[in-house]
């Protein structure tokens, strides 16, 4: 239940990122109290929601840096009555000045952009930076499965706007791949390299992938991430379940187990897949990494991963 109410108030905050959006109106969109709302933030965000309200501008300001807009203009959008407290709380976020992400040519000679893939050569130079990322034994990049060569080269036909990657001058610096399943956007990968990190160049990446998304009529973005992934998808807004897997457990186990363990967790589905790997779905926070290890630890023969999502 938690869940589908945070959903709620981060598409509200997301959709009036511009506006004064006080606590109140938050408590009225979602029918839960200010006190409440505060509680089912410190479940599902490593932020508390005025400090997530203030990042998600800093994040949408700086994906508005790469399309080049006015600096002045940009703060006053957001909020901030002088460039100078724009510049004091981007810099406290990402560490340097908002000027190093504008779309003009500086002293340290950078020229930054967002994009989508506009022709083969471009696809190709994704190619080479990405195909080291993808493990041999689970894909056969020059094969046709899923994230395969083929695979994007066919979704760059279809849908080359969700093919996005950041640019300093002519060299690609970051990547983030979608693609299409049914009404949603799946994220195929990103990465971004040394030397980029931590400078709010992936998250505007995100920012932008939702507008994309939104704008052509999708429903939500939905990926599934790596350990140590958690904070960063969660300051973004994400949600996640959490699948739970095993050959040697049945799905009458993996649930039994779920009783043993100290918390509510809501299931969402369970099955088998493809004959003979159980699966268990579980309503839980990004957050809760306890419930992973509760899994992978005291049961043992079962892997786990966290599916997030976002409602755009």
């Amino acid at each position: 239940m938690t869940i589908t109410v945070y959903h709620k108030i981060v598409k509200y905050i997301d959709e009036n990122i511009k506006h004064d959006i006080k606590l109140i109106e938050l408590s009225k969109v979602s029918g839960y109290s200010q006190a409440q709302i505060y509680r089912i933030f410190n479940t599902h965000s490593p932020v508390t929601i005025m400090e997530y309200i203030r990042r998600k501008r800093l994040y949408h300001a700086v994906n508005e840096l790469y399309a080049g807009r006015n600096l002045l203009n940009i703060a006053l959008d957001y909020g901030y009555e002088t460039p100078a407290g724009f510049y004091k709380a981007f810099k406290n976020v990402f560490g340097c000045a908002p000027s190093r992400y504008k779309n003009t040519k500086s002293e340290r000679n950078i020229f930054m952009k967002i994009d989508n893939v506009k022709n083969t050569d471009e696809l190709n130079e994704l190619f080479e930076i990405i195909k080291p990322l993808y493990n041999p034994e689970f894909i056969d990049f020059d094969g046709d499965e899923l994230y395969s060569r083929k695979f994007w080269i066919e979704q760059y036909e279809k849908y080359p706007e969700f093919m996005l990657y950041a640019k300093d001058n002519d060299k690609i610096i970051a990547i983030l791949l979608g693609r299409v399943d049914g009404n949603n956007i799946i994220l195929g990968g990103d990465v971004v390299l040394d030397g980029y990190k931590d400078q709010g160049i992936l998250e505007a990446l995100f920012i932008e992938m939702e507008k994309r998304a939104s704008k052509t009529g999708f429903d939500g973005i939905g990926s599934g991430i790596a350990d140590g992934e958690e904070e960063f998808y969660a300051k973004l807004g994400y949600t996640g379940k959490m699948l739970i897997q095993s050959e040697n457990h049945s799905v009458d186990e993996l649930v039994k187990h779920l009783d043993t363990l100290s918390g509510s967790y809501e299931i969402t589905g369970k099955g088998v897949y493809d004959g003979y790997v159980n699966q268990l779905w579980l309503d839980v926070s990004i957050l809760d990494k306890e419930i992973k290890k509760a899994y992978e630890e005291t049961l043992g023969d079962c892997w786990t991963q966290i599916i997030v999502s976002k409602r755009v």
